[in-house]
């Protein structure tokens, strides 16, 4: 089959990247304050709501990786150097960053908790199968799993780029095909072997990253009704985006609500099995909600916030690596006195997690080893596209 032209730079994507890692600083900085808050506290319903109805944030990086890989990819010829090609870019772009990261949260939090003796001590921590373990599944500090689950994916995109292309009907199964695999995963594998930590594998995503695949490979039929508008409006459209929207909100409210009860009563009011298919529900239309909502932003807003926005999203790898770091230390801080001080800091824990790692980003794009650390940040003005065209970083 002949190589089809290259597909277009949507910068649109950039601001889904960015909802999606302000979604991961919420979580962060709201969990401490969920767990240990008093939970007949007048607002503490609003941090369950806030930390619970933001839990579609994994998902839905998952969902942008799995369209942004296909959208570049499927039409490209599948060869050794393609294949190598492939796997250079990620191992610079995120394996190096990770694996760097790992070993600094790692000295980190040794030193945090039992402070610096010696240097042969302290190197001893980096040489047990301890660390090994915890290097290799993410443990390193709580949010790197996500980094693991993410190479795990990048490990095996070329098999199914090389599956979908070599029986091409099969990408119009791809969504139930990953659905399969995620259930066989979560209600076979993981309770008859005892899986621990099913977080930590990528089949437990697998619905999220082939949803994402579909609409990567099939995006120019998708485009219209995802950049919805006056224009390109029909009751269709419409009728199917209201429906989209009334399950996203139904199905996150429906979590909000069994955490909530969880939290105050310790009761599961809603099923473990049945409570899967709802999260799946919420993760896989909150993505697509995310990206109806990113491309109105991109064609509608102003064009400082869009600027502003593509700028967290195009450094949002960056971020979500250090922001961990800001949260511990301004955690150290003293938060007592009055509730309303309380909350001024819960939500100055927030905007420093968001703002000091990416001004710190900015500041590193400059210099040519950024990428050693944060991945790619960008360092020039990227020519617009078309308004139903995304921003890809392959």
């Amino acid at each position: 089959m002949a190589q089809l032209a290259k597909r277009p730079y949507l910068p649109a994507l950039d601001i889904f990247r960015a909802f999606g890692i302000l979604a991961v600083i919420m979580i962060h900085a709201t969990s401490a304050v969920v767990a240990n808050y008093d939970h007949k506290a007048t607002l503490y319903p609003l941090y369950v709501f806030l930390n619970t109805f933001t839990k579609f944030a994994v998902p839905v990086f998952i969902f942008l990786s799995g369209f942004v890989l296909f959208y570049n990819y499927y039409n490209k010829p599948f060869t050794a150097t393609a294949i190598g090609q492939f796997y250079k870019k990620r191992i610079s772009k995120v394996l190096i960053p990770f694996i760097l990261f790992s070993f600094l949260y790692f000295a980190f939090t040794r030193l945090a908790a039992y402070g610096f003796s010696d240097l042969q001590t302290f190197i001893g921590y980096f040489t047990t199968t301890k660390f090994l373990k915890m290097l290799i599944f993410g443990k390193t500090y709580v949010h790197l799993y996500f980094v693991v689950i993410i190479i795990q994916f990048y490990a095996i995109s070329p098999l199914m780029l090389y599956a979908v292309n070599r029986f091409r009907k099969s990408s119009r199964h791809i969504v139930w095909i990953g659905l399969l695999v995620q259930w066989l995963f979560i209600f076979i594998i993981v309770r008859e072997y005892h899986v621990i930590s099913p977080g930590s594998y990528a089949f437990t995503y697998m619905l999220y990253f082939t949803a994402g695949a579909f609409i990567g490979i099939y995006y120019e039929k998708f485009a219209e009704w995802i950049n919805l508008t006056r224009k390109n409006a029909t009751p269709a459209k419409i009728a199917a985006s209201l429906v989209l929207w009334a399950l996203f909100l139904s199905s996150n409210m429906t979590m909000v609500y069994f955490y909530y009860e969880k939290r105050l009563t310790g009761l599961s009011v809603i099923n473990t099995s049945l409570l899967e298919l709802i999260d799946e529900v919420r993760c896989v239309t909150a993505a697509i909600v995310l990206l109806q909502v990113s491309f109105w932003i991109y064609t509608s807003w102003n064009k400082m916030i869009v600027k502003a926005l593509i700028h967290i999203g195009a450094t949002s790898f960056g971020i979500y690596l250090v922001h961990p770091l800001i949260l511990y230390l301004y955690r150290q801080t003293n938060a007592s006195g009055s509730p309303i001080l309380f909350h001024v800091w819960v939500a100055g824990g927030f905007l420093l997690a968001l703002v000091i790692p990416w001004a710190i980003m900015a500041l590193s794009a400059p210099f040519k080893w950024h990428w050693l650390l944060f991945g790619p940040l960008p360092t020039k003005k990227k020519q617009p596209a078309s308004p139903i065209q995304p921003s890809i970083q392959g």
